[in-house]
């Protein structure tokens, strides 16, 4: 299969009273430019735990909800949307669907909300999607796929096996910023927090070999790249934090 992998990148609210409280400040519209630069990391991990045999491209939705022309031609995409997003992931969904192509969804809202995806997406995936991924690519190719994948079904995510994003998908593509991954969740349960509900998992670190590792794959594709931890906690374990950046030191200005 074609398998596309599109983000729903960017800063967005909705909500007129958020918006007369500040959401069009200069600041805020500066960070929604970085996070339009930032790829989706949750994606790129995806790709990489994609069965072999499958033709995979990775795409951006343009600032306006649309999406590009090419997506059309993949058999599966593959879309992942946070709440403020959802209602133009909802309608590229729909396009897409009307147009044959099969579309599965996740992330934090669709894990809260898989009724509302069920009537946009062929198939939703509820917590972390790598648990479900591989067996639902393999289940979609044989035409006997559930529409729900819930990743509570699935093994634990062994942190120490997981591949390194799919980074090289981005080699065309002008991103000036990379997201890197050093650990999931947070050992604090804090009650506003969004990490208790998308992950429900205790907090787990990657091996820091696997941490330099992926900085290594994104500096093969731009000499001096802006690393971005895309963390919940990142020095929340003090020692392994210290263990951490002097792993860091020697890649510096290299």
């Amino acid at each position: 299969m074609k398998i596309g992998f599109l983000a729903m990148s960017g800063l967005r609210a909705h909500d007129p009273k958020l918006l007369e409280l500040g959401m069009t400040l200069p600041g805020l519209r500066e960070r929604g430019q970085v996070l339009s630069s930032l790829p989706s990391l949750g994606l790129l991990y995806l790709a990489a735990c994609t069965p072999r045999g499958h033709e995979l491209r990775y795409f951006e939705a343009e600032g306006d909800g649309s999406e590009p022309a090419e997506v059309y031609t993949c058999d599966l995409v593959a879309i992942n949307t946070f709440s403020a997003q959802v209602f133009e992931a909802y309608a590229v969904a729909d396009r897409l669907r009307k147009a044959g192509v099969r579309v599965a969804m996740g992330g934090l809202h669709v894990t809260v909300q898989p009724e509302e995806a069920l009537e946009h997406a062929d198939y939703v995936f509820l917590g972390e999607g790598e648990r479900s991924w591989p067996a639902a690519v393999a289940a979609i190719e044989r035409g006997d796929a559930p529409r729900v994948w819930k990743s509570a079904e699935f093994p634990p995510i062994d942190m120490r096996a997981l591949p390194p994003p799919r980074y090289d998908l981005l080699i065309n593509r002008s991103y000036s910023r990379f997201p890197v991954q050093t650990s999931r969740g947070c050992p604090w349960r804090c009650d506003f927090c969004a990490s208790n509900v998308m992950l429900n998992e205790p907090y787990r670190k990657r091996l820091v070999a696997d941490v330099v590792r992926d900085i290594q794959a994104i500096r093969k594709l731009q000499k001096r790249p802006f690393i971005e931890f895309a963390d919940d906690n990142t020095f929340v374990d003090h020692a392994w934090g210290k263990e951490l950046c002097r792993a860091l030191i020697p890649l510096g200005g290299k």
